[in-house]
């Protein structure tokens, strides 16, 4: 999104962040669970989830600000145009949308995800028509913050950037978790570019 893009842009541009998706495990339909280190099964914690929108917007205000929170029917432009560049409904594995505000008016999507892997899907397809593609995911949910403030700060949560991008995956550096995804040459990883 345009924000998160800017602050993605000084590592983004030279890493070309061309795809960043969750790449769900064969047979998952709703969470990250069994993908590599995620979930917890090598002493990692889990990716957090959320239920629903009152869940995300607690979680993101336990790190962030989430303000203003509004639905998809009544958000304005800038949500419009933040909705229009994300995946959507059930074939996008996305069950109820909603929109909030950082602390300096920034647009956040947020995305209750039903099926992280239509969810993917969707992200790719939004990716090839020239869209962002860029979410951060918990197990079962989506945040898309337009300012960097906020992303660093949901990442550091437990939130995890999905890449595809052979190129920005070859570059995280040693400590970050850096888990393979279903879909070859797909990671889940907290490192975000500074």
């Amino acid at each position: 999104m345009r924000r998160l893009s800017k602050t993605l842009t000084a590592a983004a541009v030279l890493l070309t962040l061309a795809s960043l998706t969750a790449c769900g495990g064969d047979g998952d339909t709703g969470g990250l669970d069994g993908i590599g280190g995620i979930g917890g099964t090598d002493g990692k914690a889990s990716p957090p989830k959320a239920k629903d929108v009152a869940s995300m917007v607690r979680f993101v205000n336990e790190h962030a600000v989430c303000k203003d929170l509004e639905t998809e029917a009544s958000a304005g432009g800038a949500a419009r145009k933040s909705f229009a560049k994300l995946p959507e409904g059930t074939a996008g594995g996305v069950k109820e949308r909603a929109f909030c505000e950082a602390d300096r008016g920034e647009p956040i999507v947020l995305l209750v995800v039903s099926d992280m892997k239509k969810f993917t899907q969707g992200l790719k397809a939004k990716k090839a028509a020239g869209e962002d593609g860029v979410a951060l995911v918990g197990a079962n949910f989506a945040v898309v913050p337009d300012d960097g403030d906020t992303a660093r700060a949901l990442t550091t949560a437990g939130m995890l950037l999905a890449s595809c991008d052979a190129e920005f995956n070859s570059k995280i550096p040693s400590g970050f978790t850096k888990s393979k995804g279903a879909v070859e040459g797909c990671v889940l990883t907290d490192f975000f570019p500074v």
